[in-house]
């Protein structure tokens, strides 16, 4: 069995019984229940609160690399008040201006744990990347860099490209595993003209 494989199968096995651990303490007891049920009876139903608060952005915006250094640009989260507890981030990026992408963790977590999906595809321009706390019961909320991305540009052979966090990407809060994501921001890149 390859390390990859057996690597998977240990995140999926760990993420399994933190769900049901999860599950198992949230389970109200049937005295609740029945307090809950009543009390449903006497009152109206209040409108459904708003899932969450947490925005993510890419910083700095707009960034102008130079041909042939590396460029950084940060993934920023505000958690707007809400308790998270992990970042599932797909970001696109046209890979025929920017070459060599690579992502890793910011310190947004403490001692944090990449997931082992997707990673970067540098033929099509995708970045499929999952973190979360090195502790399970680890919730954060704040203003932090939970990502970094670096590249180089290729020959200006455009004035601008656009680095975009898709509306895939998930932020998971502390009720129930919701996602508490509600707006994201990408980046211009400006590209100065080769002479």
């Amino acid at each position: 069995m390859s390390r990859k494989t057996f690597a998977l199968i240990l995140t999926l096995l760990v993420l399994t019984i933190i769900l049901v651990v999860v599950a198992i303490t949230n389970k109200p007891s049937p005295m609740q229940t029945t307090r809950q049920s009543q009390q449903r009876i006497a009152t109206p139903t209040p409108t459904p609160p708003v899932p969450g608060h947490t925005t993510l952005s890419l910083s700095p915006s707009p960034v102008t690399p130079l041909i042939g250094a590396p460029t950084i640009v940060n993934v920023i989260i505000d958690t707007g008040g809400d308790e998270v507890r992990s970042v599932q981030l797909e970001i696109a990026y046209d890979p025929k201006v920017l070459t060599g992408m690579t992502i890793r963790p910011g310190t947004f977590f403490t001692n944090p744990t990449v997931l082992p999906v997707g990673g970067v595809n540098q033929s099509t321009g995708r970045i499929t990347y999952a973190i979360v706390p090195g502790s399970f019961k680890e919730l954060q909320k704040g203003i932090g860099q939970v990502a970094q991305l670096s590249f180089y540009p290729r020959q200006a052979s455009t004035s601008s490209t656009a680095i975009t966090v898709l509306d895939k990407s998930l932020v998971t809060g502390n009720t129930r595993g919701q996602n508490v994501l509600v707006k994201s921001t990408g980046t211009n890149v400006v590209l100065a003209p080769t002479r």
